[in-house]
Formats: C-alpha cells, sequence, structure tokens
C-alpha cells in the first residue's frame, strides 16, 4: 500500500505532490490520534461488556421510610407500663424501656411491632445501610439533644428461623449510635423475592415539654439478584449477653463485664459485625474460644458530637465502629463467648444491653 500511495502522488504532478507532502504529516498525526481515540473507546466499551457479562453491577440506592409516631413528652419519672409492654413481643431487644436507676428524670416512650413492611428492594442483595430517625413535619434529623431517642429497632425476617436463637430471623436493627454499615465488597444480605419483614421498634423523648412527631428512615445500597453475579449470602449471627429470652440485664455502679456464650450450628468466614450498647457503655466484644481468637473488638464513643448530649446534659452512645473483613473462622460445634464492659460512677444502670450483630458468610 505504501508502494500505490508513492506512484500516486508522482503522478499527480509537481504541485500537487507537494502540496500533499506537506500536508501528509498532519494527516497522519490526525490519524494517529483518530485511532488512539478509537482504540480508547473500544477499550471502554469491552470493559463495560466484560463487566456485564460477569454480572456485576453498579450498587442502587433507596430510602425506606416508617411512620409516623408520636412519642410523648417526658413524665415527672413515672413508669409508663403500657409504652413498655407495648415494645416488646419478640427475642431480642424486647424494648421495655432503658429505666436506667440513675434519677433522671422519665422519659416519654412508643414503642411496638408493625407487620408486613416495606423493604428496600426484592430479590436483591443489602451491601450497606444507614439508619436515621427524622422528625415528621420537615424531614430533619432528630436527636436526643431535642428530646427524641431511637433506643432501638429490630426487623425480622418473619419467614425464616434465626440463627442464634428460636424464633424468626433477625435481620439488621441499631439503636441511637445510628452507625453506617457497608458490607465487604462481594458480600451481600439476601432478600428473597416473597421476604417478609416486621420492625420491632422502641423510640424515647427525653423533652418534658412536648411530644415528638418522627419516623425510622434507613438508606440502603443494594444490588439486585439478576445482576449480582457470584455475590456470596451473608447470615445473621445475634450474639447477645443478654441471651435469647431478653436482651437487657443490670449493670452495677463501678467497671463490670458480663458475657454469654453460643455453640454454633453453623460453619463459615464471619466478615462482618457491629454493635450496641447503652448509656456508660465502654466497650463490647466476641471471641471464639474454641479456637482462641478474638473475632470483633467494638470501643464505644459517648457524647462525641452535640446531637448525642441529651437535654440534662449526660452523653449517649455515638460511635461504635464495625468491624470488616476476615474476622474469623466459625465450625459447627465451635463456642463463641460475647462480652459487655460498662462503665458506670456514682448509681448502676438497669436494663442495659450488650449486642454483637455478625454477619457469616456460611460455607
Amino acid at each position: 500500500m505504501a508502494l500505490a500511495f508513492g506512484l500516486a502522488v508522482t503522478m499527480g504532478g509537481s504541485g500537487t505532490a507537494a502540496a500533499d507532502e506537506q500536508e501528509a504529516p498532519e494527516q497522519r498525526e490526525q490519524a494517529q490520534e483518530s485511532s488512539q481515540e478509537a482504540a480508547q473507546e473500544r477499550a471502554q466499551n469491552d470493559a463495560a461488556d466484560s463487566e456485564e457479562s460477569r454480572g456485576d453491577a453498579r450498587e442502587e440506592s433507596t430510602t425506606v421510610k416508617y411512620g409516623p409516631w408520636t412519642i410523648p413528652a417526658a413524665d415527672d419519672g413515672h413508669e409508663d407500663e403500657e409504652g413498655a409492654d407495648a415494645a416488646g413481643g419478640l427475642p431480642g431487644w424486647p424494648g421495655n424501656g432503658d429505666d436506667e436507676g440513675d434519677g433522671h428524670a422519665h422519659h416519654g416512650q412508643e414503642g411496638g411491632i408493625e407487620f408486613n413492611v416495606d423493604k428496600p428492594c426484592e430479590d436483591c442483595f443489602i451491601t450497606g445501610f444507614t439508619p436515621k430517625m427524622t422528625y415528621a413535619d420537615d424531614g430533619t434529623d432528630a436527636h436526643v439533644n431535642e428530646g427524641p431517642m431511637l433506643h432501638h429497632y429490630v426487623i425480622f425476617n418473619s419467614g425464616a428461623r434465626d440463627a442464634v436463637c428460636p424464633g424468626s430471623e433477625r435481620k439488621l436493627s441499631s439503636g441511637n449510635e445510628r452507625v453506617p454499615s457497608d458490607l465487604p465488597e462481594g458480600y451481600g444480605i439476601k432478600i428473597d423475592e416473597r421476604e417478609r419483614w416486621s420492625l420491632n421498634y422502641d423510640l424515647m423523648n427525653m423533652d418534658p415539654a412536648e411530644a415528638k412527631d418522627v419516623n425510622i428512615e434507613i438508606d440502603f445500597t443494594y444490588v439486585p439478584a439478576s445482576k449480582a453475579g457470584d455475590m456470596k449470602p451473608l447470615t445473621p449471627l445475634w450474639l447477645d449477653v443478654g441471651g435469647c429470652f431478653g436482651s437487657e440485664y443490670d449493670a452495677p455502679e463501678g467497671d463490670s463485664t458480663e458475657s454469654a456464650t453460643w455453640t454454633s450450628d453453623v460453619s463459615g468466614d464471619l466478615v462482618y459485625a457491629r454493635g450496641h450498647l447503652h448509656h456508660a457503655g465502654h466497650s463490647l466484644w466476641a471471641e471464639n474460644t474454641t479456637r482462641g481468637t478474638e473475632l470483633c473488638h467494638i470501643e464505644a464513643e459517648e457524647g462525641g458530637s452535640p446531637e448525642f448530649i441529651d437535654m440534662e446534659g449526660h452523653g449517649q452512645i455515638s460511635d461504635m465502629p464495625p468491624c470488616s473483613g476476615d474476622l474469623g473462622r466459625i465450625e459447627e460445634g465451635d463456642v463463641l463467648e460475647t462480652s459487655a464492659r460498662y462503665v458506670i460512677e456514682g448509681h448502676s444502670h438497669d436494663d442495659v444491653m450488650g449486642i454483637m450483630i455478625g454477619y457469616l458468610a456460611e460455607d
């Protein structure tokens, strides 16, 4: 082809040949640039096609809102038996109040169970979630510095058995710490197409002047199952210092540690864990005592920002950083021990909690 092009230039006459010879380098440069751009575009398209063929996909996101509810104003210290009873009824975080026994004015309380609540998606994998509580009128964040406290919520899969305790599977949860969860890449909490969720919630109000109208909101990231490729489903492990039939226990004044054990009947790799403590909770950890390994250790932060300091000036738990990654191997028959440490000055606390929620990639 080079010879034919050269012959054509010669045969075209001296003036045309000279002009072509001047333009040829520029044309070749433009052709090279165009070729490079085309190659880059093809590479990008090939990468996109390859990603699609593997089933990988960018995460999608959505926000699910529950409520609204009205939390009564705080009273002068009288126990709200009706609200306390309404908040219970399912194993784990029954939510019968936070009567701390420390002389604080009693909170207003709203709690209960709602069935067949909304899910973020159908036939998908949850890859992350961020808990929030918001005011019903304007959607702004509602925090304990103005009265409202998200004592807890627990979402149950009513059609599946819990891995640790009798009853429905405890899928995900949060307390007032509202720590975001971002699961390790390649793992997700599976939601089946016909799965039904129930919500156990307990909300409090420290403001003696007025009731609060609030929602619970959860920001989810997820991947549809049709695009998830070889994403591995995770089994929730609810490891509770209070045991299977009630999460609360009484913590004495001073430095104390409470523990509980569970013998695993599942095998797999633990890849994520998050925790929950009450006011004056210091730390929470889980160990595989059979293998002599610590699975996750979390130290709590209290009152780390103004919205986590209540109207009486008491700091509430503001952060409990999750554990993520290769946390340890669990085999059927291994004994797991979960421990919660409280450091309390000047009084005892009734009905505290120590809960570690692990997510296991089963074999």
